[in-house]
């Protein structure tokens, strides 16, 4: 059976993550994708390379795609370009503001050649404010966002980016949800449109936590500002600063029901949101939380908190992980081993629903990976292909753009193409 998007064409002209991501999930749906590098390939395909031209972080992004190499800068390429951009339904950029424009890629450009067009384009801020025309990866959006301070734990003093590029990852969803809505509005109106994302926004939307703001809120959140310009006045540095701020939710300095604990030979994690699962919580390791208890003064929270973890770390010392997890299945609390990603290949679970599934790239063999994220019925998700060597489908690509074989030797010798 064929995926939902079988017969769609989307032009990937993207880098690095958050829109390579995008492009690589309408292919698993069935979507034809043409990933467009530079002659010279794309950064990511050229970082920690374990041969040339071929990255473990590229392979990861570009899986289930046909590649094009295509030198955009060279004005030459015009016919090229404009053919593409005439029989693609989706174009998809992520480039800063400006220089969609300058290689003729942008929306207006692009609608023009073809008004049905799907644009989805990614920058790092925003196309508009002073920071618009910043640089921005990954790790930047994490700062700016108060993504990477919202985890208390320091590294040398150092607020720490998550190590998955959150941002990244949770924008490559949200652009292949957003030009999936677009196609069906297509599909029913004839109208093309542009789709903005932002790794800023999906930064800040990760944050469920901090990202709404009520009228009640707003004492607190100036009275957190006021500490934190006096704190960065007398040069606290990173650690004092989050120590500092506890204060104003000292009820989380004593979690014991939603965190990791080390247990006699391993670690696991527990995750009892609400009163029903802390109830049994409780009940599995034989404490009270005065907390819970009618009349108890909240200016006890930080002490009675801190007893209540101590507590909590001593008795998961007293058994191996494999003896709690048994134990608190038991009273229906969700726990869990902490692992590694190495043992998940060969996890049962995983093994069992099915989710590592094989392939062949051209140059490096047999490969192993994640199965699409999502299972439909009526129109499987497949992982069509590995990632495209660099210029791996050019020829092939361009034929099918109408341009014959001594077009695309010459487009070749003149160097527009690889």
């Amino acid at each position: 059976m064929p995926g939902a998007l079988e017969g769609v064409r989307v032009l990937d002209c993207t880098q690095i993550i958050a829109g390579p991501l995008a492009a690589a999930l309408l292919s698993e749906m069935g979507a034809d994708v043409i990933k467009v590098e530079p002659l010279e390939g794309e950064p990511w395909r050229l970082q920690a390379e374990i041969i040339p031209k071929e990255s473990k972080n590229f392979l990861v992004q570009n899986r289930g795609k046909r590649g094009l190499a295509l030198n955009f800068k060279d004005p030459r390429v015009a016919p090229i370009r404009d053919r593409l951009i005439a029989r693609a339904d989706v174009l998809i950029t992520n480039y800063r503001p400006g220089v969609p424009e300058a290689l003729g890629i942008d929306y207006e450009s692009a609608r023009r050649i073809n008004p049905a067009i799907i644009y989805a384009e990614n920058t790092a801020f925003g196309k508009e404010g002073p920071d618009a025309m910043r640089r921005g990866y990954d790790i930047v959006a994490q700062a700016m966002s108060g993504l990477s301070t919202s985890n208390p734990n320091l590294q040398n003093g150092l607020p720490m980016p998550v190590a998955f590029a959150p941002a990244d990852v949770v924008t490559g969803f949200a652009l292949a949800w957003a030009i999936t809505a677009a196609l069906y509005h297509r599909q029913r109106t004839g109208e093309g449109q542009a789709i903005n994302s932002s790794l800023l926004l999906s930064a800040l939307a990760l944050q469920a936590g901090s990202r709404e703001v009520l009228a009640i809120d707003e004492p607190v959140r100036y009275e957190k500002l006021a500490h934190l310009a006096e704190a960065r006045a007398r040069g606290a540095t990173m650690e004092e600063i989050i120590r500092e701020r506890r204060r104003f939710a000292p009820e989380l300095a004593g979690n014991i029901y939603y965190r990791p604990y080390k247990t006699k030979d391993s670690y696991l994690v527990v995750g009892c949101l609400g009163p029903g699962p802390r109830a049994r919580f409780r009940e599995a390791l034989g404490i009270t939380d005065p907390r819970y208890e009618p009349g108890f003064d909240p200016a006890r929270l930080a002490e009675v908190g801190a007893e209540l973890v101590r507590r909590c770390e001593a008795k998961f010392l007293e058994r191996t992980n494999d003896e709690w997890l048994a134990y608190l299945e038991q009273f229906d609390i969700a726990c869990g081993p902490v692992r590694f990603v190495e043992e998940l290949f060969d996890d049962p679970q995983v093994q069992a629903n099915g989710y590592i599934v094989e392939y062949e790239h051209s140059l490096l063999g047999p490969m192993r990976g994640p199965a699409p994220v999502v299972q439909m019925s009526a129109t499987p998700t497949r992982i069509q292909r590995a990632s495209p060597a660099l210029g791996e489908h050019t020829a092939e690509v361009l034929r099918e753009a109408g341009f014959s074989g001594a077009d695309i030797e010459r487009f070749r010798a003149d160097g527009l193409i690889a």
